[in-house]
């Protein structure tokens, strides 16, 4: 039986009058990719700074497996702008007090394929060599789990490419657990186990890769939003 690393119940977020997230319910199992879908606005990027922390809940429990390290990618984490990569890397591990070597930082950059703009300044990167960078800084802490706030935004089909693939082998060679979120459905299909739907700040609709075609992921949408 699957373990889940995550499960939240009944989360209830708003901000004043505007309820963001209501009575959520989600779990997330151990070593899968989980994709939560919707439109702007609809509360991903919240529910994913509520998991880590960032954000704090009015009610609800959010359960973490004890001692799971949490890797993040959300767009309004920048990094120093006149480091490179190696040097973010380096300045952040120093910060959160995290041990990090050469052969891990190496791991890092081959990984997230970043080899070709690890020593360029991150102001001087493009958009989608910037989000490659946010991806790769994700990694500090050799986490258990992922959360990839829209990690295919600006990316070119070949960034695209790399990125899809760095994610399958976290997961099917390193064995964790990623929350994604994104609007590229025909991306999500190759890559998630899972889709949950998120509308009027719940999950109102949770599909298994295994029960659906990537034709029948669209037509969901379009039926929900």
């Amino acid at each position: 039986m699957t373990q889940n690393i995550i499960e939240i119940k009944e989360l209830k977020k708003h901000y004043s009058e505007n309820t963001v997230l209501s009575d959520l319910n989600l779990n997330i199992p151990q070593n899968s990719i989980l994709s939560v879908i919707g439109p702007n606005g609809c509360g991903k990027t919240t529910l994913f700074k509520l998991i880590l922390g960032i954000t704090d809940k009015n009610s609800g429990e959010i359960s973490i497996t004890p001692g799971a390290r949490k890797g993040f990618m959300l767009d309004d984490c920048e990094p120093y702008e006149y480091l490179s990569l190696v040097q973010n890397l380096k300045a952040f591990s120093k910060i959160s007090e995290i041990k990090i070597n050469k052969n891990y930082i190496d791991y890092i950059i081959s990984t997230s394929f970043c080899e070709k703009i690890k020593n360029k300044a991150y102001r001087s990167l493009s958009a989608g060599q910037k989000k490659k960078s946010l991806f790769a800084m994700s990694f500090i802490n050799d986490p258990d789990m992922f959360i990839l706030d829209e990690p295919l935004n600006s990316l070119d089909l070949k960034e695209r490419i790399d990125m899809i693939s760095s994610i399958k082998y976290l997961k099917e060679a390193k064995n964790k657990t990623i929350l994604i979120s994104s609007h590229d459905l025909a991306s999500l299909y190759e890559l998630c186990d899972i889709f949950c739907f998120l509308k009027n700040g719940k999950i109102c609709r949770t599909v298994e890769k295994k029960d659906i075609d990537a034709d029948s992921l669209h037509r969901i949408y379009l039926e929900i939003f």
